[in-house]
């Protein structure tokens, strides 16, 4: 009997929190899961440098997954963050998502909403966020 990998989104960004959601994602799903790398860029960076920009980025999370001996799968799509991720999700039958949480207030996640939260409430899966401290986190994240 062949049991099939899960498929885990592992939504990135290329901050701090990022980097530990990957780690945790390698560390505790590596051997019996796709883990799916998945940065949504904005619209206005769909150009060839921005595309090597993120190859770049995703060349330091390979790094980190050959560690685990993790099988990973990197993926750029473009548009809204948390829209990206649900539909990714649901289009690919995802069996969780990981994402890291820059820990907004209650009042800017009350009048703008955060990446996260919206993600949680609308997954067509498991969601698991990881809370990274503001301190660790100065990169340019989107979740």
């Amino acid at each position: 009997m062949t049991t099939s990998l899960k498929k885990i989104i592992c939504a990135v960004d290329f901050s701090t929190a990022a980097d530990s959601v990957v780690r945790y994602a390698a560390a505790m799903h590596c051997s019996n899961a796709e883990i799916i790398l998945l940065y949504i860029a904005p619209v206005e960076n769909s150009d060839n440098s921005s595309l090597n920009m993120f190859l770049h980025e995703f060349s330091r999370y390979s790094d980190m997954l050959s560690q685990y001996k993790a099988h990973a799968i990197f993926t750029v799509q473009y548009g809204d963050p948390a829209a990206g991720i649900l539909v990714y999700a649901k289009e690919h039958k995802a069996d969780m998502i990981l994402l890291g949480s820059h820990g907004t207030t209650a009042i800017t996640r009350l009048l703008v909403g955060s990446t996260a939260e919206t993600v949680m409430r609308h997954a067509p899966c498991p969601v698991v966020i990881l809370k990274t401290p503001d301190n660790k986190n100065k990169n340019h994240g989107t979740t």
